[in-house]
């Protein structure tokens, strides 16, 4: 008998305000079977999912002192070692890469706000990041995208990490721009709640056009 995971696509969210954002729509759309998971209340049995994403998380994957996410990464390599194609994003890449064995440190200047990302399509353009975490790629893995502070994506067999968000909306990066935490974190960074605002009007059509790329592409090697 199949084992019904194998067609399903597991979605780890950390947080209220870090969901699948567009990524939900775009599974829906093209009728995949997903189920979202809430780490800290705890994980499934790990085994091989259609995929596995890794969403966002205010936490830095390195932090021993939280219990969840040293039997995440734990998830996260034995999911991939069972042939699960893993998805992460931002804290989700960050965690995969010390999954498959590469490093995640402190950088010296976050990223907040919308970030000329250099690399090919789908994987480098405008994109919005947050995160004052950055990664050294796993090894053998392959750098396909960065910006003049850090990596931002890599690929590892059938596993793609991106730094930034492609998952994010709008009215996501509203709810962010509302809260006082995340407001100081912006302006400590060197940003404005006004610029985000405006670019957001300017890259948000553009970025869920390249969100749909990047999942397409993804996908598609998913299921090879």
């Amino acid at each position: 008998m199949t084992d019904p995971a194998r067609s399903t696509v597991l979605v780890l969210q950390h947080q209220p305000d870090a969901g699948p954002g567009n990524l939900a729509f775009w599974l829906d759309d093209n009728g995949y079977e997903w189920t979202l998971v809430d780490v800290p209340r705890g994980l499934p049995t790990p085994k091989r999912y259609q995929a596995l994403v890794v969403l966002g998380s205010r936490e830095s994957a390195f932090d021993a002192s939280i219990s969840w996410i040293s039997a995440e990464r734990t998830f996260v390599a034995e999911c991939a070692a069972a042939g699960t194609p893993v998805l992460g994003l931002c804290f989700g890449a960050q965690l995969l890469a010390m999954a498959l064995g590469g490093q995640v440190h402190r950088m010296v200047q976050p990223e907040r706000g919308w970030t000329r990302v250099e690399g090919q399509p789908p994987f480098g353009g405008p994109w919005f990041a947050w995160h004052q975490d950055e990664i050294k790629a796993p090894p053998g893995s392959n750098e396909v995208a960065r910006t003049d502070r850090c990596l931002h994506a890599f690929t590892s067999g059938r596993h793609l990490g991106v730094q930034y968000h492609p998952e994010v909306t709008p009215d996501q990066i509203a709810d962010w721009l509302a809260q006082p935490a995340r407001v100081r974190d912006l302006l400590s960074s060197g940003g404005t709640v006004e610029e985000v605002k405006a670019e957001t009007g300017r890259r948000a059509q553009e970025a869920a056009a390249s969100a749909t790329h990047l999942y397409n592409r993804f996908f598609a090697g998913a299921a090879t």
